[in-house]
Order: structure tokens, then C-alpha cells, then sequence
């Protein structure tokens, strides 16, 4: 299975001209890393944003404080926003899947800058509900499946939100092992989560619906769905 693809190979994938690759890549919507000259695009993306954009999801993706102030707003948090802000977020949120878009790829496709990085590591089951109680740990996607009684088995899988140095601190504390087929998915964000020890249902609705499997991603457009209907009444 290919993990990365270059930029002109990605191009050619989705029929655009390597710069458009390269705003996409600038813009958050495609994941790459730089090598020397070159940045080599995590095809999972790739695969992502070609699907968003088949659905009919458009528009330039939330920055990150944005996605997270959309989140909190739609479950009644403190959304940190002026007014004014506030007010045109929601009316973005409430108009989402307008014009035939699918509202679960639109959601994808505008929070898809929520986390700044994404870490997969091989944990050792017995520690896995200790991670997810440690201070600065945030519990989303399969993780945060009980909390929303969406009737989903983690299959002996955790999801969660840290910070980056959070992230470095667990590493340690559990010897967690570097694994592309881990069972264990960090996602690294500059949000202010300590307060929380899940993630808002918008949130893990998009993590959700981002899987592979088809059953998880119909529950996480649900969960979508749910989040947004408060607004929308």
C-alpha cells in the first residue's frame, strides 16, 4: 500500500496543476511532509480530499481555532467569539450541504485543519484506559463512542486530542511504539482542551466519519447531523 505520493503525482490523481497541489497542501486540506526540495502528500488525504470533493464539499477549510469555536458553539460551549463572529459562524454551520453538498463531507472538508498533526503508535491494551483518564488527554472518535451512546466497539482502539506536549509526555510515560497499523491515534492540536475529557460531537463525528469502515462513518455523520441540529431549530 502507497503511504505518500509527490506532488506531481498527486497532481495527475486529481487533474489539477501541481500548484493547486501545492495551495491544497499550504491550505491544510491535503497532509504532506517535506523532503529536502519536494513535499511528499499522505495519500489518506489525497483519498479524502478527492471524496469531499466528489460529494460536492467546497469552500477553504476552517483555520484551527475556528473549527474548535464551531464545535463548542454547535453543544453550547464556551465558543470563545465576538458576536459578530459568532453569528456568522452560525449561520455558515446552519447552511451546511446547501446547494447538493453532502453536510457530513462539507463538515469534513471545513474541519479539517482541527488537529495541526496526527501520530498513530502500538500501546499495550492494559494501559489504553489509563492514557485516556491522563490530564490533557482528550477522548474523540471511537473513544468517545460510550459518552455519546453511539453503540460502536473500540475493538481495543483509543482516539484522543492532545497537545504537543502532552503528546511527548505519554510517549514516554507509556512507551508507546511508532505504528502506521497502531492502535492508538493522537492528534495534535494548539486548542485549549484541558478543560474537557471529551471532544465535542462535532468533532468526533468528523474523526469518525473520516474512517474506513463503512458502519463508523455512517455514525459519525450522525453524530454531525446531531450536533448541528441545535442550531438549526
Amino acid at each position: 500500500m502507497v503511504d505518500v505520493v509527490t506532488t506531481g503525482q498527486a497532481a495527475q490523481l486529481l487533474g489539477v496543476h501541481p500548484s493547486r497541489v501545492r495551495a491544497l497542501v499550504a491550505s491544510g486540506a491535503l497532509t504532506a511532509t517535506r523532503s529536502g526540495t519536494r513535499w511528499l502528500i499522505d495519500a489518506d488525504s489525497l483519498d479524502r480530499h478527492a471524496d469531499l470533493v466528489t460529494a460536492g464539499a467546497t469552500g477553504r477549510p476552517f483555520a484551527s481555532h475556528t473549527a474548535w469555536a464551531a464545535a463548542a458553539l454547535c453543544d453550547g460551549m464556551d465558543d470563545q467569539l465576538r458576536a459578530d463572529d459568532r453569528y456568522r459562524l452560525r449561520n455558515r454551520l446552519v447552511h451546511a450541504g446547501g446547494a447538493g453538498a453532502n453536510t457530513c463531507a462539507q463538515m469534513q472538508r471545513w474541519l479539517s485543519r482541527r488537529a495541526t498533526s496526527v501520530h498513530r503508535y502500538r500501546i499495550a491494551d492494559r494501559d489504553l484506559k489509563a492514557l485516556l483518564v491522563t490530564d490533557g488527554v482528550m477522548a474523540t472518535g471511537i473513544s468517545a463512542a460510550d459518552t455519546y451512546r453511539l453503540g460502536l466497539a473500540t475493538g481495543g482502539s483509543a482516539d484522543a486530542y492532545v497537545s504537543d506536549d502532552t503528546r511527548r509526555a505519554v510517549v514516554d510515560e507509556f512507551v508507546l511504539i511508532d505504528s502506521e497499523r497502531g492502535n492508538l491515534t493522537l492528534r495534535v492540536t494548539d486548542a485549549d482542551i484541558h478543560q474537557a475529557a471529551v471532544a465535542p460531537r462535532l468533532i468526533a463525528g468528523v474523526d469518525l466519519a473520516e474512517g474506513t469502515d463503512a458502519r463508523t462513518h455512517a455514525v459519525g455523520c450522525a453524530l454531525i447531523d446531531q450536533a448541528l441540529s441545535k442550531l438549526r431549530r
